[in-house]
């Protein structure tokens, strides 16, 4: 039990650190979840299994590895690893050749599905046939180019097709006269419905065990090519497609002879490591946005196919993109063609979304809106020296002039900074018309309301069948909530005290997980004496005492990021604002709820707060 309580921990918060750096901390973690009884309200529900909740210190733990390296592996060098997904047709066969063909002397290795779909110039294949070369010993299913490039189809699972190409890159350097034969760099495709979320949690686990193998290699950048001729489409995908051959055949076959060609595989060859590994209820929206932003570099390609009357869907998609993965860079292509190597190769340098995990990921979402949002404020101040006369053409100074014409109540000129009325700028509108906000809250949500209110987002699955409540909706507040394309954060539920969820919506679906206890509910000496001061930040009291009667509340909390069309609009904003503060506990409902939390009367709050909407426990 103890051994999958850390787990589950470790890939919901990113710990990717080894085993060996991390003794003291997995030992404090370890004894913390195993010594601490959960208590009745965890071990009557069954949606709650009773693991720790969170921490957020896999960044730091993940460089003190870095900086402590074996000494028996100095004489090697770590190999960085790219990982490379978008669906099929984006252009990352494309951008394989690309690379292997390059002429700037670096020697890429790259793992595929089918090394034949890679279609490589004939002129560049070294003489040797796969089959010799595994004759001499090498891995066999390898082709070898003349650039020192080489180019591998995938074994039954990735990290032993990872050991092959170290095998070859160390043969090759023993082989060279200068012994600097081996690889610089290591490139997966993985397939178009493969998770990189799943692919990055086997590194972290591999990392976390202390595979040998993780010695000599770093999972370092992550990339992801997005196929903008569709990219709209598939995430506004208002079916809710299942991801599977029958309802999304285009994401599997490139036409009819390919479908027939892969119907002749058998069972066991269909779904290798790099081609299956998102869940079997996965609609295109969920995997599209999880490939958009799990991702450390966003390439936008067959900008090509688009004309100067397409500049605005053009705007949308880099709007979209920008907003579900601020923190990515975003590189604009055609062909799948990039202007340098070190554009997609090594980018991240190992310090972005690898060593991530859940809470990595909201936080930095966070602190990107929040940044911008500060920005945009900043921006729309105005000074001491700012100049008001509205006839001064003086250009040394900056002018915030006041208009002379009537103002409705609320203002929609971009440019106005009259602060004599009130506005309804776009203010955090990205070009394109997207915008993003957070909810926060420290107060319950009624599960029965909140269900209802998320039955007017663009869902079709994850929530439970229609009850009441949705007929006192107007029609700005559903035209408001259908306009979220995405949405995601920490969640509590007035069904417990204990339980700390994780909303999840994307597209036509909507996923509430599971990922274990608040940390206010252990005191501060069963919290990892490293991780405390981040545990804290969450907190609406560093002096928190959970038995002082809800002085203060922990690190419980609505904490929801939404990204949609138009949500920098105030009054948007504003609507979206007034349903979800409609699913806040009332006064007198917090107040019986504080009661029956006093009384620790678990089954009255099961009883009074009801919730319908399923909780699925956080895996990866």
């Amino acid at each position: 039990m103890a051994a999958t309580a850390f787990l589950s921990l470790r890939t919901v918060y990113g710990f990717s650190a080894r085993i060996s750096s991390l003794s003291n901390t997995r030992r404090s973690l370890s004894h913390h979840i195993i010594s601490h009884n959960p208590t009745s309200a965890v071990s009557t529900n069954p949606r709650i299994q009773p693991f720790a909740h969170k921490v957020d210190i896999a960044k730091k733990l993940f460089s003190a590895k870095r900086d402590n390296s074996d000494e028996s592996i100095e004489d090697h060098k770590i190999i960085p690893i790219t990982i490379l997904s978008g669906f099929l047709g984006s252009g990352k066969t494309t951008l394989l050749q690309h690379l292997l063909n390059n002429k700037e002397g670096v020697k890429i290795a790259v793992i595929v599905n089918d090394v034949a779909e890679v279609n490589i110039d004939q002129k560049l294949i070294v003489g040797n046939t796969a089959a010799a070369s595994s004759a001499q010993g090498k891995p066999a299913g390898v082709v070898e180019l003349s650039n020192g490039c080489a180019c591998c189809s995938l074994a039954d699972e990735l990290l032993p097709s990872v050991s092959e190409l170290i095998t070859l890159s160390d043969m090759r350097s023993q082989a060279s006269d200068d012994g600097d034969g081996g690889f610089d760099h290591i490139v997966i495709e993985l397939s178009g419905v493969a998770s990189p979320k799943s692919i990055r949690s086997n590194f972290q686990d591999a990392e976390f065990y202390g595979m040998p193998l993780l010695d000599r290699v770093r999972l370092d950048t992550m990339v992801t090519v997005l196929d903008c001729t569709t990219f709209l489409k598939y995430i506004e995908d208002e079916d809710g497609r299942i991801i599977n051959e029958d309802e999304t055949p285009d994401l599997f076959f490139k036409n009819e002879d390919d479908r027939l060609k892969k119907a002749e595989y058998d069972a066991d060859d269909r779904w290798p490591a790099l081609e299956r590994s998102t869940p079997e209820t996965s609609t295109i929206s969920q995997l599209l946005i999880e490939q958009t932003e799990i991702s450390d570099i966003l390439m936008l390609n067959k900008l090509d196919l688009f004309t100067e009357d397409k500049n605005a869907e053009l705007l949308a998609i880099e709007s979209t993109a920008r907003a579900l993965n601020p923190r990515a860079t975003i590189l604009k292509t055609q062909f799948g063609v990039v202007n340098a190597l070190t554009d997609v190769l090594g980018a991240a340098r190992g310090l972005g979304v690898v060593d991530a995990g859940v809470t990595d990921d909201h936080r930095d979402t966070i602190q990107a809106i929040d940044a911008l949002d500060e920005s945009i404020a900043d921006n729309n101040k105005t000074t001491d020296d700012d100049c008001v006369d509205p006839k001064c053409t003086d250009e040394s100074h900056s002018h915030v002039h006041s208009h002379d014409h009537e103002h409705d109540p609320t203002c929609d000129d971009p440019d106005c900074n009259d602060s004599s009325h009130s506005h309804n700028h776009l203010q955090s509108d990205l070009p394109g018309g997207i915008g993003s906000f957070i909810f926060r809250s420290r107060r319950p949500f009624h599960p029965e309301r909140l269900a209802s209110a998320l039955r007017l987002m663009p869902v079709l699955r994850g929530l439970p069948a229609e009850g009441t409540g949705q007929e006192s909706i107007n029609e700005t507040h559903k035209k408001a909530m259908a306009s979220i394309i995405r949405s995601k954060g920490f969640c509590w539920l007035a069904d417990s005290h204990i339980a700390a969820n994780y909303w999840s919506h994307a597209g036509s679906s909507f996923e509430l997980q599971c990922l274990g206890r608040w940390w206010a509910t252990l005191p501060q000496d069963q919290w990892p004496e490293d991780a405390k001061e981040e545990i804290l930040v969450d907190f609406d009291s560093p002096n928190h005492d959970e038995s002082n009667s809800f002085a203060s509340v922990g690190d419980r909390r609505q904490e929801i990021v939404l990204i949609g069309k138009g949500l920098g609009d105030l009054a948007t904003k504003r609507s979206i604002e007034d349903v979800l503060n409609e699913c806040l506990l009332t006064d007198n409902e917090f107040d019986s709820y504080k009661a029956m939390v006093i009384s620790e009367n678990t089954e009255e709050h099961q009883q009074v707060f009801p919730n319908n909407i399923p909780v699925k426990m956080m895996t990866f």
